[in-house]
């Protein structure tokens, strides 16, 4: 078979007609089918927008109001005016109602649509068909557009793609066909993004350059004049319904532009993302942003438009300000809540769609003969091994545990993944060990600062170290989980609690532990299951009876909250007057 045979061979099964949106398909379901069997959620808002705000998702009648108010479901106050993404979880509710196989699903086909249309999108700027497959195909796989996928609340970004990527579509279609019904289509997705996320804002920006670009000698014409007038109106009206939603609008217009333009560097670490995505992460704060790997790339794109024998430098121009216009909004945040920000992954779904447009508008024809016959392995590899990453960091996403372990392991620095260790009850070896690291035996371990997050780290190094000399030895174990657990590593912390628990035979003061993990995870049935361990062994344990009655109590089982309640009591504990007048309303 010929070069020729092979290429058309290939054109045949990838590229003819509809094949390669079935190769999406195909792809994506691969990639992500594991996700259809998570069902635990992660707690990272997952919680709050599919079971706490339940009655407001449940029905197909709640579409309405969800044009009223926030997308936490705030009459007034919210800050967060997402009509679609809720309407998004109505369609998931009608699925599996509370069960997470629905809001899975959606989650999947909404990444198999952005995909589609950013491989049309490609195409309408003039790039051959199969460079944007192979560009459509890489975006589909790549890891840092996972966490969109596999975290149901990060779906606001694949969404938002779907309405910007039709806003692109028609925009283009208009300026080539003058077709008004291009124009209304237009008009009619650019409100939908807009009640998606607020992101979309910039799209006007990004289309008067697309239109300065492509059509310079039509942006006075009547046909762009037309559509300044349609975003007006359209713009008008969102904000209408926006203000009868009584959104909270953002204070000091300067601060926030000072705010936005301080967190600019964050962009390479964005940019890095995209080149070396082997170090992903979920939700880590500035002082742990490493923007090395961003300012290579930087210089790698600078090298690569230098060395291209061929460059459009339209398109060029387009994706770089694509890519930081699509940025810029995510860089604000509310200074009131007093922590750092965090810079979530997925926030970088819809940018990432600017580089690529950068890259394949750089021709290296010299190269052909060079790689010729080694082009497809060149293509082939690095998008299954971004697969193969994509994959493996999905898994991330199954649990509360397995997603707070991730945070802290990326984000170390992050104060709120921390967790007071005296939440638990302090075995003599962890005492020891905190004495023997801070070198000071007058320190209490009652007060919430009494270990550094750094001597933390230390007490963990040397537990383990212990831990290899002595695998079996419980009390290692159970002072290794209870150190982890104040550093976040819940999954860690949960594996030596099980690794404590197997190697003694009286571990009440153990599973007790355990159970305070779990509340923390808010894995509750787990909870409840260690603590009804811990009475089984110690009865007389007050403190675990006082704690089954708030888990009951946040259950719904009053009943239980209120028998656990009485006996803590009986036991000798001080039980807020606040919480059994509580139960006691919730009985009545």
């Amino acid at each position: 078979m010929t070069l020729s045979d092979k290429k058309s061979a290939v054109e045949t099964v990838f590229l003819n007609s509809w094949h390669p949106y079935l190769w999406f398909t195909v792809v994506t379901f691969l990639l992500y089918f594991q996700v259809l069997t998570f069902t635990e959620f992660t707690y990272y808002d997952d919680n709050f927008l599919i079971v706490d705000s339940f009655s407001y998702i449940d029905e197909l009648t709640d579409a309405g109001h969800a044009f009223l108010e926030d997308v936490s479901h705030q009459s007034q106050g919210g800050n967060l005016y997402r009509p679609i993404l809720t309407l998004s979880l109505i369609l998931s509710a009608q699925i599996s109602g509370t069960g997470l196989f629905g809001y899975h699903l959606i989650d999947i086909i909404l990444h198999i649509a952005g995909c589609c249309l950013l491989f049309k999108v490609l195409q309408l700027f003039g790039f051959k068909r199969l460079r944007s497959f192979c560009a459509a195909i890489i975006f589909c796989v790549h890891p840092a557009i996972t966490q969109s996928i596999a975290w149901i609340a990060g779906r606001n970004d694949s969404l938002l793609a779907v309405f910007i990527l039709l806003c692109m579509i028609t925009l283009i279609k208009y300026f080539s066909t003058c077709s008004l019904k291009w124009y209304f289509l237009h008009l009619i997705c650019f409100l939908l993004a807009l009640f998606t996320k607020e992101t979309s804002l910039v799209f006007p920006i990004i289309s008067v350059l697309y239109i300065y670009l492509f059509y310079k000698d039509r942006i006075f014409s009547t046909e762009s004049l037309l559509f300044f007038a349609g975003w007006v109106i359209v713009l008008v009206n969102w904000n209408i319904l926006r203000s009868a939603a009584m959104i909270t609008p953002i204070g000091n217009k300067f601060q926030a532009v000072a705010l936005i333009l301080s967190n600019m560097p964050i962009a390479l670490y964005y940019l890095g993302l995209v080149f070396w995505p082997f170090n992903v992460a979920f939700a880590p704060i500035p002082a742990d942003i490493p923007i090395n790997a961003g300012i290579v790339t930087t210089a790698l794109l600078l090298f690569l438009i230098v060395l291209s024998k061929r460059r459009d430098w339209n398109k060029i121009i387009f994706g770089c300000i694509w890519f930081i216009a699509f940025l810029i909004p995510t860089f604000y945040y509310d200074q009131r809540c007093g922590t750092p920000p965090e810079f979530y992954e997925h926030r970088i779904y819809i940018p990432f769609m600017g580089i690529l447009f950068v890259l394949l508008s750089l021709s290296f024809t010299y190269s052909k003969k060079i790689f010729k016959k080694t082009i497809p392995f060149i293509v082939v590899l690095p998008i299954c091994g971004l697969g193969f990453v994509s994959f493996i960091h999905t898994k991330n996403f199954r649990n509360s545990l397995t997603l707070s372990e991730y945070n802290a392991l990326t984000s170390p620095g992050n104060p709120r993944l921390y967790n007071t260790m005296t939440k638990m009850i302090i075995p003599e070896k962890l005492k020891n060990e905190i004495q023997t690291i801070t070198d000071n035996s007058k320190i209490s371990i009652d007060k919430d600062s009494s270990l550094s997050k750094e001597n933390n780290k230390l007490i963990i190094e040397d537990l383990k170290k212990d831990i290899e000399s002595d695998p079996y030895n419980p009390d290692l174990h159970h002072a290794l989980a209870i150190a982890q657990f104040a550093n976040g590593l819940f999954l860690s912390s949960e594996k030596n609690f099980n690794a404590a628990i197997k190697n003694t035979r009286n571990g009440a003061d153990i599973y007790y532990n355990l159970g305070i993990l779990y509340y923390n995870a808010k894995i509750f049935p787990k909870a409840r299951e260690a603590w009804n361990k811990v009475l089984q062994i110690d009865s007389s344990m007050s403190e675990a009876h006082l704690n089954l009655s708030y888990l009951y109590y946040e259950t719904g089982y009053y009943d239980l909250a209120r028998l656990h309640c009485q006996k803590a009591e009986q036991l000798g504990i001080k039980v807020f007057p606040e919480f059994i007048k509580a139960i006691r309303e919730k009985l009545q």
